[in-house]
């Protein structure tokens, strides 16, 4: 059992590696070519142009705002993308109202699942951290009963942690809703700018800045994803041993009774 599972996570390890790696190698000769990428979608740069021109233009960016508001309220039950979230407002409006925008938005949707936590407790959630495997993480969290800041900080960072499971599990513990808040925030901060900054320059996909984000965020995201699997899978192991441990002394001594 404790080799299946080395071998599971190296061969994860080995996935998000190969991933990332040909994703990076892509991006950089998109970055090395854009020139002549530029040159070669010349037609496309140019309706996207007249695109941006339009939306610079409108009249009615008071109703975008609340399609913006309204999608994040939607997020709180359907499963869109953050990222996708992020990028709207980038694209109609300048870098910092966008900027206000998204963490008006996030927090939102991060205090509407703190409340659902807070409210139903986490349910699912818990059951899943219970697992043997998964124990260590539940540990972590809880920090002894009033909940990790440090977790929640980098949890926000991470792209592939989900922000509503965290949320939930913070107000499932009643955790003080302005450190949950400010936290949150600051700790998403990063890439929500990232994202923000995706937004602006979407309407022209060659640019060397929009292929520099991609590539970021292509980093950011095998990294943390990468370290998290390595990490995740020696605790696990550990705690699996511990408990094997457990079991045979519990069976030894039962034995000599």
């Amino acid at each position: 059992m404790k080799k299946s599972k080395r071998y599971q996570t190296e061969l994860i390890s080995v996935v998000i590696i190969l991933v990332t790696a040909a994703l990076l190698v892509f991006l950089s000769v998109c970055l090395y070519k854009q020139p002549s990428l530029t040159v070669r979608f010349d037609a496309i740069i140019k309706w996207l142009a007249n695109l941006e021109s339009a939306v610079i233009g409108l009249d009615t960016k008071f109703e975008v705002l609340m399609c913006i508001f309204a999608l994040y309220i939607a997020k709180c039950r359907l499963p869109l993308p953050l990222t996708f979230l992020c990028v709207i407002p980038g694209a109609v409006f300048s870098t910092p109202t966008a900027l206000i925008i998204n963490a008006a938005g996030i927090s939102i949707y991060y205090l509407v699942k703190y409340f659902e936590g807070s409210w139903m407790g986490a349910g699912l959630i818990t059951v899943i951290l219970n697992a043997r495997r998964a124990r260590f993480l539940k540990e972590w969290i809880l920090f002894k009963g009033s909940g990790n800041p440090y977790i929640l900080l980098v949890s926000r960072f991470v792209p592939s942690i989900p922000p509503a499971m965290i949320s939930i599990l913070y107000g499932s513990m009643h955790y003080d809703i302005i450190k949950f808040w400010a936290l949150s925030v600051l700790g998403f901060s990063p890439m929500m700018y990232i994202y923000t900054r995706i937004g602006a320059e979407i309407f022209n996909p060659f640019s060397k800045q929009f292929i520099i984000l991609l590539i970021i965020i292509v980093s950011v995201t095998g990294i943390t994803s990468l370290i998290f699997n390595i990490f995740f899978g020696i605790k696990s192991r550990q705690m699996t041993q511990t408990l094997l441990l457990y079991t045979q002394q519990k069976q030894k001594y039962r034995i000599v009774l």
